[in-house]
């Protein structure tokens, strides 16, 4: 029996579990415990701390001669579970973690193609909120990556991620220029548009761990905004019918004045009639921000039925849009620290991300919103869909997470990705999901709350359901998915799976690097040991 000693460190374990920086730095960890009914965090028998690109071809060559299933992970963020695996071998880059800047560069081999343009050299074991601070703190340069700071960003890239200003900068996949990687022979390769272009085009979003070991990455960088902000508010409707008022004009007020590059982030429709707005925004001062709402904010003060918090309009010089003690300066509380002793004070991360250190999932969907239900003629349909989903679950649109309203070089750049075309022609990705504090099955103290959450997974599917009614091809987003993803191959990728097929078939024909529901994963039991084709 376990004594008291026994209980406090763990439940000083699983206070540390709240830490995304101290989960970063556990090789036996990842930022998401599991997910009921479909997995559980389980470490890897063995793993190999690479250092360098070296270290990975020695991993790779290993598990190869030896028919090792074989895991890679970097920041450890995947709700899908793919960075964790029992009985494998794990290559963990954690320790890949240079930022490099670079005034002119230009992709090796590329040199008679390409002009030179700023970029950054980054590890694959960094995080973004480091590369932000690199870039845009200190550098005064915009780099493409993930609004959640903690995720790593080899992963992101990988997997074709979003960021705050997708609108106005595109994919992250979409600003690679070159990439180092290790493939299933053992070899170093260099992949851009001039060497291994099919390799490179896979990278730029069809999914981490599948087609070798990224060491390295270097990513266009963008002239910095001047200024970034945010505008926030949560409005109350007394009744189904106010609420179902509110969101047709919300919706109409989204389409007319919000669907542009300046916006991005998310709205969030509670069944208790709750609709919660936390919008951001780049290029705009804080005056033109505060035009841009007041009409639909005055709609609402002026409308029975309807009650608002006081609307927050922040806006700061852009330099200072990831440095910490100007945020905390900007807006109190919105940021938390890695409080482990001697702590970097540049291990940061967003208050609004806390829920999700840790967490163990119930349900996870995704799909994404085509913009022609924007159209004045189909609004008062989409409010309809979005009332009745939100009856089942909370609903959140992520509008950076859809091009639709990105200049036209941004959809030219995402096109040329292996992404799901459906992003281009979306104005958000809805997402509905739930979640608990970190737990462990038969862990006594730390049980998930499977009563809860499967309760919790069929509210989940019953909203899905209604909101896909108007979304019946749009997709989902491969990094925030269900683990049970129906037509997974169409979903991710849409008629770009064949020519992404046919690339792994060329450059990993054993199938050494398995991801479940990645490229070539039907060949494949699920727990990647077994082959089936």
């Amino acid at each position: 029996m376990s004594g008291p000693s026994e209980f406090a460190q763990c439940d000083a374990l699983f206070k540390e579990l709240k830490n995304p920086y101290y989960i970063r730095d556990q090789v036996n960890l990842t930022q998401t415990t599991g997910w009921v009914d479909a997995w559980t965090s389980q470490p890897s028998a063995y793993a190999v701390a690479a250092s360098n690109a070296g270290d990975v071809v020695a991993a790779v060559n290993f598990a190869r001669e030896n028919n090792l299933r074989l895991v890679v992970k970097g920041g450890g963020h995947s709700y899908l579970g793919t960075s964790n695996a029992p009985d494998s071998l794990l290559i963990w880059t954690r320790h890949l973690d240079e930022i490099t800047l670079h005034d002119t560069f230009t992709p090796e081999g590329c040199e008679a193609d390409l002009a030179p343009q700023p970029a950054v050299t980054v590890g694959a074991g960094a995080i973004w909120m480091h590369t932000y601070n690199e870039v845009t703190t200190k550098g005064g340069r915009y780099v493409q990556g993930g609004g959640c700071g903690t995720v790593g960003v080899a992963g992101l890239v990988q997997g074709g991620g979003f960021g705050t200003y997708s609108k106005q900068f595109g994919l992250a996949g979409a600003s690679l220029l070159e990439a180092e990687i290790v493939t299933a022979d053992g070899v170093v390769r260099i992949a851009n548009a001039c060497r291994e272009p099919d390799l490179f085009w896979a990278l730029k979003g069809g999914g981490g761990g599948t087609f070798g070991v990224v060491t390295r990455l270097t990513l266009k960088t963008w002239q910095l905004p001047d200024s970034f902000g945010i505008v926030a508010t949560t409005i109350q409707a007394q009744s189904e019918s106010a609420f179902r008022g509110l969101l047709e004009r919300f919706v109409a007020f989204y389409a007319e004045k919000l669907c542009t590059p300046h916006w991005g982030e998310l709205a969030k429709l509670l069944p208790s009639n709750e609709l919660q707005v936390g919008m951001n925004f780049q290029g705009l001062d804080k005056a033109e921000a505060s035009e841009i709402w007041k009409p639909f904010l005055s709609w609402v003060a002026a409308t029975d039925g309807l009650t608002m918090t006081s609307p927050m309009v922040l806006a700061g010089p852009g330099r200072y849009r990831w440095e910490a003690d100007a945020l905390e300066r900007l807006a109190p509380r919105s940021v938390l620290h890695d409080d482990r002793p001697g702590a970097s004070p540049e291990n940061f991360f967003w208050a609004a991300n806390l829920a999700e250190a840790g967490h163990y999932i119930h349900g996870f969907n995704s799909l994404w919103l085509p913009a022609n239900l924007l159209k004045p003629a189909m609004q008062a349909t989409l409010a309809d869909a979005l009332m009745d989903a939100s009856r089942e679950w909370a609903i959140e649109l992520h509008f950076q997470k859809g091009l639709a309203g990105a200049p036209k070089k941004v959809i030219a750049a995402a096109i040329e990705t292996p992404m799901n075309p459906a992003v281009t022609e979306s104005f958000a990705l809805a997402i509905i999901a739930s979640e608990e504090p970190p737990a462990y099955a038969g862990l006594f103290h730390h049980m998930p709350r499977f009563d809860d959450a499967r309760r919790d997974a069929a509210a989940i599917a019953r909203a899905t359901e209604k909101l896909s009614r108007v979304a019946p091809d749009g997709g989902a987003y491969l990094a925030e998915s269900s683990y049970f993803q129906a037509n997974w191959q169409n979903a991710y990728w849409g008629a770009n799976y064949p020519r992404l097929l046919t690339t792994k078939q060329r450059y990993d024909p054993n199938g050494l690097f398995f991801v479940r529901h990645g490229v070539g994963s039907e060949g494949w039991s699920d727990d990647g040991l077994t082959r089936l084709t």
